[in-house]
């Protein structure tokens, strides 16, 4: 007897969640409940989805009976709340990047799934899912470049001009190319190389902060222009380079150069050259097949959104799910066989951290040591720090 996989509550009215219902839906799993900010687009959204259960209220979503998976895209500064609070419950959690505006943001999240280490707990980083990815991942273990040394990442896409003022304007809330991007950057060379961020520099830039509907008072604030540099623990170095200036196709392209030869991750295509080659050869080809996106139900509009390696990766990760899902006869049980490749929220942790000193080694000027500091900052220091001297009792 097939077990019946787990129904399903999303939060969040955003492109990516637009895009993860109907891949959720055609892997099988029932979406029974959403909600969104306003009323308003909670209702367009059931509307367009087919989704019977609506609601601007969290706790409705996270208690409803037939929600044992939570999935959750929204603005980044409610993501981790909403999170701990379904795993304190028993639900299932899947968080789409970014997890947070800052490191300490995430850290409910992070907390709670020690907590409950037997409940899925895992970051949508569909990139790690690529075919091309994965091919490149077991290429470097096998010793196809020999030692990785310098790594080189450029993604160029257009800036997309808000209509209305939200958080991805605003940089304190988690907006800007270094979060929407370059997160999942650091996070796919952290998981392909085996190494990890110790020091970095990098320049973050905002050129345009009014638009013809974002003007007088209000300005935007987050970076659309991100370049930075990280030295890796296992002696490599990275550059990154994250251009939103650049009208026309979404590139991005990864460059991995290693003692014996190179790895180059265009799009969703992978492509090789060892030293003593006088050709780079495709070792991976993975082409667009929009008749099977279009199967999915995933409009059009959403798919302009998305870059196509992005979505290609998630629809792969979702099937995960599933196959997790499948392999457990109890109805919450899953098994971590299938999502072993995905990114859990200790990653996220680490890539928010990194992310965060990047930004502080662009206001200093100068290049910062990446250091995880796994507790909540103090909300007053100096008051902090003359409580902790005084001999005064508050009672």
């Amino acid at each position: 007897m097939r077990k019946m996989l787990p129904g399903v509550g999303v939060f969040g009215n955003t492109p990516a969640m637009r895009c993860y219902i109907p891949m959720l839906k055609s892997c099988g799993l029932e979406v029974v409940a959403l909600w969104a900010r306003t009323t308003a687009e909670a209702q367009e959204m059931s509307e367009d989805l087919d989704i019977s259960t609506f609601t601007t209220d969290v706790d409705k979503v996270l208690l409803h009976k037939d929600v044992d998976l939570v999935v959750i895209s929204c603005s980044p500064h409610l993501q981790a709340h909403i999170a701990a609070k379904a795993l304190g419950i028993g639900k299932h959690v899947l968080c789409s990047p970014p997890s947070g505006p800052r490191s300490h943001d995430t850290l409910p999240m992070v907390h709670a799934s020690r907590y409950y280490p037997r409940l899925m707990s895992l970051m949508c980083n569909g990139l790690r899912f690529l075919p091309s990815v994965v091919k490149m991942r077991s290429l470097v273990k096998d010793g196809f470049l020999g030692e990785p040394t310098i790594c080189e990442v450029k993604v160029h896409y257009g800036q997309r001009l808000r209509t209305t003022f939200d958080w991805m304007c605003d940089e304190m809330m988690g907006g800007g190319a270094l979060n929407m991007y370059g997160g999942m950057i650091v996070d796919l060379l952290s998981h392909v190389t085996g190494q990890r961020a110790t020091r970095v520099q990098g320049m973050l830039k905002t050129y345009t902060k009014q638009t013809e509907h974002i003007k007088g008072i209000r300005e935007i604030t987050s970076d659309d222009f991100c370049s930075f540099q990280m030295e890796l623990d296992g002696g490599a170095c990275a550059t990154v380079t994250l251009n939103g200036h650049v009208p026309g196709q979404f590139v991005q392209e990864v460059i991995i150069v290693g003692t014996k030869g190179r790895l180059v991750l265009k799009g969703a295509d992978l492509y090789g050259q060892k030293h003593d080659r006088v050709k780079e050869e495709l070792l991976h080809f993975d082409p667009v097949n929009y008749k099977d996106i279009d199967s999915l139900g995933i409009s059009e509009k959403v798919r302009g959104d998305i870059p196509v390696a992005y979505m290609k990766g998630v629809i792969r990760m979702m099937e995960s799910v599933r196959d997790a899902f499948q392999q457990v006869e109890e109805r919450q049980g899953w098994s971590g066989g299938p999502l072993e490749a995905a990114a859990t929220f200790e990653d996220c942790f680490y890539v928010q951290t990194v992310l965060d000193t990047v930004r502080a080694a662009s206001k200093s000027r100068q290049s910062m040591k990446v250091t995880m500091t796994d507790s909540q900052p103090e909300p007053n220091p100096f008051l902090s720090t003359a409580m902790r001297r005084s001999t005064f009792s508050l009672h």
